[in-house]
Parts: structure tokens; C-alpha cells; sequence
């Protein structure tokens, strides 16, 4: 009786003294893979916004690329680049005031009559870019289109011309275009660049 409660025991004690590393090597083991998954989920979230962080500069470059391209479409009296910067159904509203919907329209309204205020040496840039991302794929840009040496009446030529600039552009596919875009003169509009009432009629 006395042995066999002595083997009981020292079985027992045997058991807690090799459970004891046994307990330690799983805690170790359970601590190992949560720090591994804590290093998979912080490099998964690193990598997702450094992923998103590059396509919204490679979108913000887009949608500023419109604007630079709608101001060279301007100088190189280019109706057709103007307008294929706009969706099918986009509308403008020139700074004179005009509304315009479809791409035919703009062809027509960046025509002639608007490319006659260009000469050799008017020059047209963006600046002061805003530009907002409401959704993945729409864009609402608040920027100044300047436009230097344009062609005045009796051959005058107007130094400066600051116009503001509201446009929504929105992603089409894998290219993003103009849907809306208002323009209006930043300072009082030049006598010579409002249209007549007959003009307008």
C-alpha cells in the first residue's frame, strides 16, 4: 500500500514536472503566432495604404492633367483636343456665360471665334489646383486658369486675364474626363471679352 502510493506520487510528480516546460514551450508557441500575425495584419495595412496612396497621386496627376490639356488645347486653337477632354453629355459654361452641352457644341464654341484672342505668343496655364476626391472615381477641382497676351480689339493685346476655374471630373473606365465645367472671370470681365447682345441671341 505504501509503495504503491509512493509510485502514485512520484508518477504524479513526475507528470507536473515534465508538464511544466511542455506549458511553457505552448504559451512561447501561442505568442510566437500572435506576433507573427500582428506583423501580417501591420504589413497587409502598410501595403494597402501605400497602395492607395499611390493611386490617388497617380488620380490627382490625372485630373490635373485635364486642366493642363484643356489649357494647351486652348493656345494650339485645337477645338477638337478641347472637347474630347469632356464626357459625351458634359456641359461647360464659358466665362462669357454660355452653356454648352455635348462635345459637337464645344467643338463649335472653341471654334473660330474663340481662337481669334490667341496669337503667337498667348500663353495659358492652371494654377492653384484644389482638387477634391468625394468619391474613388469623381473629382471636384477648383483651380485659376491664367491666360497671358490674348488678342484685344484694334490689335490690342490684353496682358493678363485670370479665370476661375470649377470643374467635376469623373473616371471613365481607365480615363478620367470632364462631366462639368464652369468658368467665369476672376476680376471684372475685359470689355472686349463679353459678347455682344447680338452675339448672344
Amino acid at each position: 500500500m505504501a509503495i504503491s502510493q509512493t509510485y502514485r506520487a512520484a508518477l504524479i510528480a513526475n507528470h507536473t514536472i515534465g508538464s511544466a516546460p511542455q506549458k511553457l514551450k505552448s504559451a512561447f508557441r501561442g505568442l510566437m503566432q500572435s506576433l507573427g500575425f500582428a506583423f501580417l495584419a501591420c504589413t497587409l495595412v502598410i501595403g494597402a495604404t501605400g497602395t492607395a496612396s499611390a493611386s490617388s497621386a497617380r488620380d490627382e496627376g490625372a485630373v490635373r492633367g485635364l486642366g493642363d490639356a484643356f489649357a494647351n488645347a486652348f493656345v494650339q486653337k485645337n477645338a477638337e483636343l478641347g472637347a474630347s477632354l469632356f464626357a459625351e453629355d458634359g456641359t461647360f459654361v464659358t466665362p462669357q456665360g454660355d452653356f454648352l452641352q455635348g462635345r459637337v457644341a464645344m467643338v463649335k464654341d472653341f471654334g473660330p471665334e474663340a481662337q481669334q484672342a490667341v496669337n503667337g505668343s498667348t500663353q495659358a496655364a492652371f494654377s492653384n489646383y484644389r482638387i477634391h476626391f468625394i468619391k474613388p472615381d469623381v473629382a471636384v477641382v477648383d483651380a485659376l486658369l491664367t491666360v497671358r497676351n490674348a488678342n484685344g480689339p484694334n490689335g490690342t493685346i490684353i496682358p493678363v486675364i485670370p479665370i476661375n476655374f470649377v470643374l467635376v471630373a469623373v473616371r471613365h473606365a481607365d480615363r478620367w474626363l470632364i462631366q462639368d465645367g464652369r468658368a467665369h472671370f476672376a476680376a471684372a470681365p475685359p470689355s472686349n471679352m463679353t459678347k455682344s447682345s447680338a452675339s448672344q441671341n
